[in-house]
Protein backbone atom coordinates (compact mmCIF):
# COMPACT_ATOMS: atom_id res chain seq x y z
CA UNK A 1 0.00 0.00 0.00
CA UNK A 2 3.25 2.41 0.52
CA UNK A 3 4.36 2.11 -2.94
CA UNK A 4 0.87 2.61 -3.98
CA UNK A 5 0.79 5.60 -2.16
CA UNK A 6 4.09 6.92 -3.49
CA UNK A 7 3.48 5.97 -6.73
CA UNK A 8 -0.05 8.50 -6.89
CA UNK A 9 1.32 11.44 -5.19
CA UNK A 10 4.82 11.33 -7.88
CA UNK A 11 2.18 10.94 -10.91
CA UNK A 12 0.15 13.57 -9.24
CA UNK A 13 3.62 15.89 -8.69
CA UNK A 14 5.19 15.25 -12.35
CA UNK A 15 1.46 15.54 -14.09
CA UNK A 16 1.94 19.56 -12.98
CA UNK A 17 3.79 20.96 -15.49
CA UNK A 18 1.78 19.32 -17.93
CA UNK A 19 -1.51 20.01 -16.80
CA UNK A 20 -2.31 23.08 -18.86
CA UNK A 21 -2.61 20.11 -21.75
CA UNK A 22 -5.15 18.21 -19.66
CA UNK A 23 -7.78 20.84 -19.30
CA UNK A 24 -11.34 18.76 -20.96
CA UNK A 25 -13.04 20.24 -23.09
CA UNK A 26 -16.95 20.49 -23.32
CA UNK A 27 -17.69 16.89 -24.18
CA UNK A 28 -15.17 15.02 -21.55
CA UNK A 29 -15.62 17.01 -18.64
CA UNK A 30 -17.07 15.33 -15.25
CA UNK A 31 -19.17 18.66 -14.20
CA UNK A 32 -22.73 17.87 -13.56
CA UNK A 33 -22.02 13.93 -13.91
CA UNK A 34 -23.21 11.29 -11.54
CA UNK A 35 -21.15 8.25 -11.08
CA UNK A 36 -21.80 4.74 -9.33
CA UNK A 37 -19.60 2.34 -8.53
CA UNK A 38 -19.41 -1.79 -7.04
CA UNK A 39 -16.43 -4.02 -5.82
CA UNK A 40 -14.87 -6.01 -3.21
CA UNK A 41 -12.50 -4.97 -0.43
CA UNK A 42 -9.93 -6.13 2.24
CA UNK A 43 -9.21 -4.65 5.67
CA UNK A 44 -7.10 -4.61 8.48
CA UNK A 45 -7.57 -3.43 12.26
CA UNK A 46 -4.89 -2.31 14.82
CA UNK A 47 -5.20 -3.89 18.10
CA UNK A 48 -8.36 -2.21 19.88
CA UNK A 49 -9.81 -2.23 23.37
CA UNK A 50 -13.29 -4.14 23.90
CA UNK A 51 -15.14 -3.65 26.77
CA UNK A 52 -18.18 -5.62 27.62
CA UNK A 53 -20.81 -5.26 30.29
CA UNK A 54 -24.13 -7.20 31.03
CA UNK A 55 -25.82 -8.84 33.80
CA UNK A 56 -22.86 -11.32 35.79
CA UNK A 57 -19.64 -9.24 33.89
CA UNK A 58 -18.57 -6.11 33.30
CA UNK A 59 -14.69 -6.56 31.87
CA UNK A 60 -11.72 -4.74 29.63
CA UNK A 61 -9.98 -6.87 27.30
CA UNK A 62 -7.21 -4.81 26.08
CA UNK A 63 -5.03 -5.13 22.74
CA UNK A 64 -7.44 -7.39 20.77
CA UNK A 65 -6.22 -8.38 17.92
CA UNK A 66 -8.72 -8.66 14.92
CA UNK A 67 -8.82 -9.74 11.41
CA UNK A 68 -11.58 -9.35 8.41
CA UNK A 69 -13.41 -12.36 6.87
CA UNK A 70 -13.54 -12.58 2.91
CA UNK A 71 -15.47 -14.95 0.91
CA UNK A 72 -13.61 -17.42 -0.61
CA UNK A 73 -13.99 -16.42 -4.11
CA UNK A 74 -16.50 -18.75 -5.72
CA UNK A 75 -18.02 -17.37 -9.39
CA UNK A 76 -21.36 -18.80 -7.60
CA UNK A 77 -21.38 -16.02 -5.26
CA UNK A 78 -19.43 -13.37 -6.61
CA UNK A 79 -21.28 -13.58 -10.09
CA UNK A 80 -24.71 -14.28 -8.41
CA UNK A 81 -26.89 -11.60 -8.45
CA UNK A 82 -28.52 -13.18 -5.50
CA UNK A 83 -25.38 -13.24 -3.21
CA UNK A 84 -23.45 -10.26 -4.19
CA UNK A 85 -23.69 -8.89 -0.82
CA UNK A 86 -22.18 -11.89 0.64
CA UNK A 87 -18.67 -10.69 0.70
CA UNK A 88 -16.96 -7.91 1.56
CA UNK A 89 -18.32 -5.22 -0.98
CA UNK A 90 -18.44 -1.16 -1.40
CA UNK A 91 -21.03 0.84 -3.25
CA UNK A 92 -20.89 4.44 -3.69
CA UNK A 93 -23.12 7.07 -5.58
CA UNK A 94 -21.81 10.37 -6.55
CA UNK A 95 -22.10 13.67 -7.82
CA UNK A 96 -19.31 15.77 -9.87
CA UNK A 97 -20.03 19.98 -8.61
CA UNK A 98 -16.87 20.71 -10.89
CA UNK A 99 -14.67 18.96 -12.79
CA UNK A 100 -12.43 18.70 -9.73
CA UNK A 101 -14.84 18.36 -6.76
CA UNK A 102 -17.32 15.60 -5.99
CA UNK A 103 -19.47 14.73 -3.21
CA UNK A 104 -20.85 10.93 -2.70
CA UNK A 105 -22.55 8.46 -0.26
CA UNK A 106 -21.76 5.06 0.13
CA UNK A 107 -21.77 2.32 1.85
CA UNK A 108 -19.20 -0.21 2.61
CA UNK A 109 -19.37 -3.70 3.75
CA UNK A 110 -16.35 -4.82 6.15
CA UNK A 111 -16.01 -7.77 8.37
CA UNK A 112 -14.08 -8.19 11.89
CA UNK A 113 -14.00 -11.08 13.95
CA UNK A 114 -10.96 -11.44 16.98
CA UNK A 115 -8.27 -13.86 16.79
CA UNK A 116 -8.78 -16.91 18.64
CA UNK A 117 -6.41 -18.13 20.72
CA UNK A 118 -4.59 -14.52 22.05
CA UNK A 119 -2.91 -13.84 24.78
CA UNK A 120 -4.50 -10.08 26.78
CA UNK A 121 -4.98 -8.29 29.28
CA UNK A 122 -7.62 -8.14 31.26
CA UNK A 123 -9.45 -5.61 33.97
CA UNK A 124 -12.82 -5.89 35.75
CA UNK A 125 -15.07 -8.76 36.93
CA UNK A 126 -16.94 -11.89 36.50
CA UNK A 127 -19.48 -13.50 38.40
CA UNK A 128 -18.91 -16.85 39.73
CA UNK A 129 -22.33 -18.10 39.17
CA UNK A 130 -21.81 -16.69 35.50
CA UNK A 131 -18.52 -19.00 34.77
CA UNK A 132 -16.37 -20.84 37.44
CA UNK A 133 -13.57 -21.16 35.41
CA UNK A 134 -13.19 -17.47 34.45
CA UNK A 135 -14.99 -15.72 37.53
CA UNK A 136 -13.34 -13.47 40.03
CA UNK A 137 -12.10 -10.22 40.01
CA UNK A 138 -9.01 -8.82 37.40
CA UNK A 139 -7.01 -6.03 37.31
CA UNK A 140 -4.69 -6.26 34.31
CA UNK A 141 -3.81 -9.51 34.49
CA UNK A 142 -3.05 -12.12 31.40
CA UNK A 143 -6.07 -14.46 30.26
CA UNK A 144 -6.27 -17.07 26.80
CA UNK A 145 -8.94 -16.00 24.12
CA UNK A 146 -10.58 -19.43 24.10
CA UNK A 147 -13.83 -20.58 22.45
CA UNK A 148 -15.33 -21.61 25.22
CA UNK A 149 -14.23 -18.06 26.94
CA UNK A 150 -15.57 -15.49 24.24
CA UNK A 151 -16.46 -15.63 20.43
CA UNK A 152 -16.96 -11.69 19.21
CA UNK A 153 -17.43 -10.73 15.71
CA UNK A 154 -19.43 -8.14 13.21
CA UNK A 155 -18.92 -10.36 10.25
CA UNK A 156 -22.49 -9.70 9.18
CA UNK A 157 -21.66 -6.57 9.23
CA UNK A 158 -18.87 -3.82 10.28
CA UNK A 159 -21.23 -1.21 7.81
CA UNK A 160 -19.49 2.09 7.37
CA UNK A 161 -22.39 4.20 5.91
CA UNK A 162 -19.71 6.70 4.22
CA UNK A 163 -20.58 10.23 2.71
CA UNK A 164 -17.22 11.77 1.43
CA UNK A 165 -15.90 15.28 -0.34
CA UNK A 166 -13.21 14.27 -3.43
CA UNK A 167 -10.78 15.95 -5.16
CA UNK A 168 -9.46 14.79 -8.77
CA UNK A 169 -6.64 15.16 -10.54
CA UNK A 170 -6.24 13.85 -14.28
CA UNK A 171 -3.02 12.62 -15.09
CA UNK A 172 -3.07 11.74 -18.17
CA UNK A 173 -5.59 11.52 -21.19
CA UNK A 174 -5.41 9.83 -24.64
CA UNK A 175 -4.81 12.01 -27.84
CA UNK A 176 -8.41 11.25 -28.35
CA UNK A 177 -9.17 12.02 -25.71
CA UNK A 178 -11.41 8.81 -24.86
CA UNK A 179 -9.18 7.66 -22.19
CA UNK A 180 -8.03 9.13 -19.32
CA UNK A 181 -6.31 8.65 -15.78
CA UNK A 182 -7.03 10.57 -12.93
CA UNK A 183 -5.57 10.36 -8.88
CA UNK A 184 -8.08 11.39 -6.33
CA UNK A 185 -8.08 12.06 -2.76
CA UNK A 186 -11.10 12.79 -0.66
CA UNK A 187 -12.01 12.58 3.41
CA UNK A 188 -15.54 10.69 4.78
CA UNK A 189 -17.37 10.12 7.58
CA UNK A 190 -21.05 8.70 8.69
CA UNK A 191 -22.62 5.95 10.68
CA UNK A 192 -21.12 2.95 11.56
CA UNK A 193 -24.02 0.13 11.80
CA UNK A 194 -22.79 -3.05 13.07
CA UNK A 195 -24.57 -6.85 13.10
CA UNK A 196 -22.80 -8.41 15.81
CA UNK A 197 -22.09 -12.41 16.79
CA UNK A 198 -21.33 -12.22 19.75
CA UNK A 199 -21.19 -16.15 22.44
CA UNK A 200 -19.96 -15.55 26.28
CA UNK A 201 -19.18 -19.14 27.42
CA UNK A 202 -20.73 -21.30 25.14
CA UNK A 203 -23.92 -18.90 24.93
CA UNK A 204 -24.03 -17.31 21.28
CA UNK A 205 -25.77 -14.23 20.19
CA UNK A 206 -26.29 -13.48 17.05
CA UNK A 207 -27.92 -10.06 17.39
CA UNK A 208 -29.11 -7.72 14.84
CA UNK A 209 -28.49 -4.46 12.56
CA UNK A 210 -27.95 -1.82 14.84
CA UNK A 211 -26.12 1.86 14.76
CA UNK A 212 -23.22 1.41 17.28
CA UNK A 213 -21.17 4.57 16.15
CA UNK A 214 -19.55 6.74 13.87
CA UNK A 215 -16.53 6.26 11.06
CA UNK A 216 -14.30 9.14 9.89
CA UNK A 217 -11.45 8.03 7.14
CA UNK A 218 -9.49 9.52 4.71
CA UNK A 219 -8.73 7.99 1.15
CA UNK A 220 -6.76 8.09 -1.95
CA UNK A 221 -7.25 6.59 -5.02
CA UNK A 222 -6.40 5.83 -8.56
CA UNK A 223 -8.66 5.68 -11.24
CA UNK A 224 -8.66 4.72 -15.28
CA UNK A 225 -11.31 5.77 -17.40
CA UNK A 226 -12.06 4.13 -20.58
CA UNK A 227 -14.65 5.80 -23.91
CA UNK A 228 -15.67 8.85 -21.25
CA UNK A 229 -17.96 6.20 -19.59
CA UNK A 230 -16.66 3.44 -17.98
CA UNK A 231 -13.53 2.88 -14.91
CA UNK A 232 -11.56 0.67 -13.01
CA UNK A 233 -10.39 2.00 -9.68
CA UNK A 234 -8.23 0.90 -6.61
CA UNK A 235 -8.87 2.64 -2.85
CA UNK A 236 -6.76 2.92 -0.50
CA UNK A 237 -8.34 4.06 3.17
CA UNK A 238 -7.60 5.07 6.50
CA UNK A 239 -10.01 5.22 9.16
CA UNK A 240 -11.54 5.22 12.63
CA UNK A 241 -14.27 4.31 14.11
CA UNK A 242 -15.76 4.90 17.29
CA UNK A 243 -18.58 2.43 18.24
CA UNK A 244 -20.15 3.17 21.67
CA UNK A 245 -22.84 1.07 22.14
CA UNK A 246 -22.88 -2.45 20.58
CA UNK A 247 -25.26 -4.89 20.90
CA UNK A 248 -24.53 -7.86 22.82
CA UNK A 249 -27.60 -10.07 24.00
CA UNK A 250 -30.37 -9.07 22.00
CA UNK A 251 -32.90 -6.97 23.62
CA UNK A 252 -31.00 -6.96 27.18
CA UNK A 253 -28.87 -3.95 28.17
CA UNK A 254 -25.46 -6.28 27.44
CA UNK A 255 -23.50 -3.84 25.39
CA UNK A 256 -19.91 -3.31 24.52
CA UNK A 257 -17.81 -0.89 22.61
CA UNK A 258 -14.45 -0.41 21.29
CA UNK A 259 -12.79 2.31 19.35
CA UNK A 260 -10.90 0.49 15.95
CA UNK A 261 -8.36 2.74 13.57
CA UNK A 262 -8.37 0.79 10.38
CA UNK A 263 -6.96 0.47 6.79
CA UNK A 264 -8.65 -0.77 4.09
CA UNK A 265 -8.24 -1.52 -0.14
CA UNK A 266 -10.93 -1.81 -2.42
CA UNK A 267 -11.12 -2.48 -6.26
CA UNK A 268 -14.13 -1.52 -8.09
CA UNK A 269 -15.53 -1.13 -11.36
CA UNK A 270 -17.69 1.55 -12.41
CA UNK A 271 -19.51 4.14 -14.89
CA UNK A 272 -20.06 7.71 -15.70
CA UNK A 273 -23.27 9.42 -16.62
CA UNK A 274 -25.97 12.01 -17.16
CA UNK A 275 -29.06 12.63 -15.96
CA UNK A 276 -31.52 14.40 -17.88
CA UNK A 277 -30.51 16.73 -20.64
Amino acid sequence: MRAFLFCVCLLSVLSGAGQTDLVPSLDTSHEGKFYVYWGYNRSAYNPSDIHFEGEGYDFTLEDVRAHDLPEQFDTKVYFNPTKLTIPQFNLRLGYYISDQFSISLGYEHLKYKIDETQRVKIDGKISNQLSETYGGVYNQEYLTITPDFLSFEHTNGLNYVRAMAEWHRQIWRSPNSKHSAWFNAGVGTGPVICWTDFTLFGERHKNYLHFSGLGMSAQLSARFEFFRHFFVQYNSQLGKTWLWDIILEEEEAARASQNITFTERSLVVGGLFHIGK
